[in-house]
């Protein structure tokens, strides 16, 4: 078993994106890099110096078209993970180079995924904001039940081990009531997040988010998409940028606080057999 290295890492997530890239260019599909990935990618031309993975976002007609093409005929190393293909536990998907795995005290959720990125949706969040909190509440508590039908004690799994034995006790209900019932859970709840998709809003977001104030994107920016460099590779992202990382990151262009320094330092990646 050997450990795969921080630039390893880097490479193989870099892989994922370029086929994932090159598959949306084909089909002519728009994406964005987004969160961490589109702040390096504009402040650094590549990953955050903190950074460790790699996250795209697609409004929904454009996520669909993407994970049918992904759900068949991947390379022989790539899997995903989304609801239609395999059981899920949260309400996105990952493509990941299955050669990998990795290990954790804490997160155990996906276990039987290696390197990824993750893909995100774009959904349509009301005009009212009281609302909007009211909807994304209603999504946070059918995805509580949706995690909590993971077997064992993985459902707790967390970035931290308070979070995580809090989650064991509190969570524990749920888990005993919704276990088995996982694809009837992620139907719901994929349903759900696209409560007011056809309703003429204008503002979204991937509407399982934390509360208030993470965020209210307008719609508008995501009507334009461009090129930009990440790393070795030219990737896309909405060209207006700006309103995405203000609401998100808001001193985004000044140096980050310690407590906003975050990284999945607690996975550590594996072969499952040695490289050729």
């Amino acid at each position: 078993m050997k450990e795969i290295t921080k630039e390893e890492l880097k490479t193989i997530q870099l892989e994922i994106i370029s086929y994932v890239d090159s598959l949306c260019r084909q089909h002519q599909i728009e994406y964005s890099i987004s969160a961490g990935t589109l702040l390096g990618a504009v402040k650094y031309r590549g990953y955050i110096p903190w950074d460790d993975d790699i996250d795209i976002m697609l409004t929904r007609p454009n996520y669909e078209k993407l994970l049918h093409l992904l759900s068949s005929n991947l390379p022989q190393n790539l899997s995903l993970l989304y609801f239609k293909v395999q059981p899920t536990f949260l309400p996105m998907s990952k493509l990941y180079d299955n050669r990998t795995f990795y290990r954790s005290s804490l997160d155990k959720l996906n276990n039987q995924t290696g390197i990824f990125i993750d893909i995100f949706p774009i959904d349509s969040l009301p005009n009212n904001e009281k609302e909007g909190e009211r909807f994304k509440q209603a999504v946070r508590k059918e995805v509580t039940n949706l995690t909590s039908t993971r077997a064992g004690l993985a459902y707790a799994s967390s970035e931290k081990l308070i979070y995580s034995l809090a989650k064991s006790v509190l969570w524990l209900p749920a888990h005993l009531h919704y276990r088995g019932k996982n694809m009837l859970l992620a139907e719901k709840v994929d349903a759900l997040m696209q409560k007011y998709n056809n309703q003429g809003t204008l503002f979204c977001n991937y509407v399982f988010s934390p509360p208030k104030k993470t965020a209210y994107f307008p719609k508008l920016i995501f009507k334009s998409y461009e090129d930009i460099h990440f790393e070795n590779l030219i990737l896309r992202k909405i060209t207006n940028h700006k309103p995405y990382l203000d609401e998100l990151y808001h001193s985004w262009q000044l140096p980050p606080k310690k407590r906003d320094i975050k990284n999945h330092a607690y996975y550590h990646w594996y072969w499952k057999s040695p490289p050729k």
